[in-house]
């Protein structure tokens, strides 16, 4: 399946309105707020899908544009959105809101759990507006594959909100890896605190429990398939269980993998399988890892080079560090998580989750003093909120996580949960979206309930019954 390598930075509605502003003999910037005759300085009416927990990261950039309507299934987790935003509708269901306010909204963002992200994001898509969708993308393969697929149809600016991929120090490790400061790098490690106690989880059948009754739980579950309601689930612990999320690596791998997919061009993986003999923690700190911690290995193809294994450590699990980060490091700083580029010539060290304060790991304060590569990337504007509201005001081509980046990346984390999951060894061809073993191919798609099916036939979806 092969998409264009860039998509329009117009979505539909703004290219009618931009096109009769020129027909009548004024060109205004390609903008607009659902109204037309807008100002290029205006500001966009934008819809909340989920208005709590991760959602509040949106709140400063969206005050200072048109937040006109909101929908949370859960009264409570949603209190923080409906308290900043007074004014904005209120709605439970998402796709009522699209309904009633599809003509005049130019930006969705998404912050549901995993579950709900693709019938959220597909269903804004397909009425023209553009979307922010939280990481992981998509909660199976195909939904990925559905929502690149559908940037391109429906011609929308996408963004997925792994928050790192924006920071300066994302483009740095890329000047520096570019600029031969590493040498090859064919050897990666990175690693999370963070376990996915999904295996653990799947064991156990959670009893029923009353449903809040500020809670819509029916609609909270979307399109997975009925479970009772148990507060382990909601509004927290979800993450935790294969029906609804994609565990620690589902959790912080779009942003720790981001670095080196970003940095050395990495697409699709051939393989992954869990390796639980791969741990050098003793090593580290004599400590021991957590019940449910395991060490995934990946296998990278790159045209003309020599393959890159990258090793994904969670729960406790860490590489062999170098001596310099054994014996400098706040040992509760390297547990929580980081990543490590192996080169023939140095190493890189990038601490946490994101890459906020990136170092070689030989020589560094020498180095630094020699000088470093020239900045020659383009810096991003801010946080992916701030990316996504610029490129619809049409300020800029695009983002820098749009779905045709996010889409092998959110691939990459899911192909990880199903070697746990499955126990197996998945051998992976991206071009035909299947595996060498087919019984793994249950995994691609899973079964939805009536009325949450979209993007079966690219422009059509179940409608809700009202």
């Amino acid at each position: 399946m092969k998409f264009p390598k860039s998509y329009p930075s117009m979505n539909r509605r703004r290219f009618v309105q931009s096109s009769a502003t020129i027909a009548g003999g004024l060109f205004l910037a390609p903008f607009a707020i659902g109204k037309p005759g807008a100002s290029p300085h205006g500001k966009l009416n934008i819809a909340l899908i989920g208005a709590g927990g991760i959602a509040q990261g949106c709140f400063r950039d969206c005050a200072l544009e048109n937040v006109i309507a909101i929908a949370d299934v859960d009264e409570v987790a949603g209190a923080p959105g409906f308290t900043k935003f007074p004014h904005a509708k209120r709605y439970q269901d998402f796709r009522r809101l699209l309904d009633v306010h599809s003509k005049e909204l130019d930006l969705v963002i998404i912050s549901t759990p995993d579950h709900t992200h693709f019938p959220a994001t597909y269903a804004a898509m397909e009425r023209g507006i553009a979307v922010h969708t939280q990481k992981p993308l998509t909660h199976n393969i195909w939904q990925a594959r559905t929502l690149q697929k559908a940037a391109h149809e429906f011609g929308v600016q996408t963004v997925m909100g792994n928050q790192g991929h924006n920071m300066s120090g994302m483009k740095l490790i890329r000047e520096w890896y570019e600029g031969d400061m590493l040498g090859e790098v064919n050897e990666i490690h990175a690693w999370t605190g963070r376990t996915s106690t999904n295996v653990s989880n799947a064991k156990i059948k959670l009893p029923a429990e009353p449903v809040p009754a500020t809670l819509n739980w029916d609609l909270w579950l979307g399109p997975a398939n009925y479970t009772d309601y148990n507060a382990a689930l909601c509004p927290k612990g979800w993450r935790w269980h294969w029906e609804f999320g994609l565990g620690g690596l589902g959790d912080i791998g779009c942003h720790t993998l981001d670095i080196p997919t970003y940095a050395m061009g990495l697409s699709y993986p051939s393989s992954v399988h869990v390796d639980h003999s791969i741990n050098f923690r003793k090593e580290f700190d004599g400590g021991q890892s957590k019940k449910d911690a395991a060490t995934f290995v990946y296998k990278f193809p790159r045209p003309g080079k020599p393959t890159v294994t990258l090793y994904w450590y969670e729960g406790g699990n860490l590489p062999r560090l170098p001596e310099s980060l054994r014996t400098s490091s706040d040992p509760k700083h390297i547990l929580s998580g980081g990543c490590l580029l192996v080169g023939e010539k140095n190493s890189l060290h990038s601490p946490g989750m994101r890459p906020t304060s990136p170092r070689l790991v030989n020589n560094w304060e020498e180095i630094r003093r020699g000088g470093l590569p020239p900045k020659t990337l383009p810096r991003a504007i801010g946080d992916p909120y701030q990316e996504i509201i610029a490129a619809v005001k049409g300020e800029l081509p695009g983002c820098g996580s749009n779905f045709d980046y996010a889409v092998p990346l959110t691939e990459t984390v899911i192909l990880g949960t199903i070697a746990l999951r499955s126990g197996k060894k998945v051998e992976y061809n991206p071009a035909t979206m299947d595996f060498k073993d087919s019984s793994l191919n249950a995994y691609i798609k899973e079964p939805v309930r009536p009325g949450w099916a979209y993007g079966e036939d690219m422009g059509a979806s179940d409608p809700y019954s009202r």
